[in-house]
């Protein structure tokens, strides 16, 4: 089902959850994250749904957090993004010890052109929600980084949340880019 046009970069709310026919396949990126060959086998045969919520602190300071569950009910690990621009560190139960910063950002401000294409008016209009996500290298042992950004796109007359990203390690020489789609569900 589309996104109404309610809901948008500045007003993340609802069920939304992952179209794998429209999307690319991630096994890779997990596969060079260090996740098992179990959870991604998992992550392959179930479909995830996202419900985010955003709202503002008493700072002015955005935020999104984001539940992650499974179908069969099955929990992901929650994301919790705050729109300040500022690293933090988190043990995250699928991809180990992590650094994050995000913020909202101008499509025209991105450096990765990948990241840039194929957004939608309103998204063009009041921001991408962008990060950057890379292992705690000291901690883990891993050396990747993701750069991502969250917005809405309109795919064959459907308007639908995406998320894009650019996947780099040292263990691969070139990066992996990566789009994927979701669909409304209330």
């Amino acid at each position: 089902m589309a996104c109404p046009v309610t809901v948008t970069t500045k007003n993340l709310s609802g069920k939304l959850r992952l179209n794998k026919s429209l999307s690319d396949n991630i096994d890779e990126t997990l596969k060079l994250q260090g996740v098992s060959y179990i959870k991604r086998t998992a992550i392959a045969n179930f479909t995830l749904t996202l419900e985010p919520t955003q709202f503002t602190d008493d700072d002015g300071v955005e935020h999104i957090d984001v539940k992650q569950t499974l179908s069969g009910g099955f929990k992901a690990p929650a994301d919790s993004l705050l729109l300040n621009g500022e690293e933090s560190s988190k043990n995250d139960d699928l991809f180990g010890h992590l650094i994050a910063k995000s913020w909202r950002a101008k499509v025209d401000d991105l450096e990765i052109d990948f990241l840039k294409e194929g957004w939608s008016e309103d998204t063009l209009e009041d921001g991408l929600i962008a990060g950057v996500v890379k292992s705690d290298t000291a901690k883990s042992g891993k050396d990747w980084v993701i750069n991502v950004v969250w917005g809405f796109a309109v795919i064959d007359g459907v308007r639908r949340f995406a998320r894009r990203f650019k996947f780099t390690t040292k263990d691969r020489s070139e990066p992996i880019y990566v789009k994927l789609y979701y669909d409304y569900l209330e």
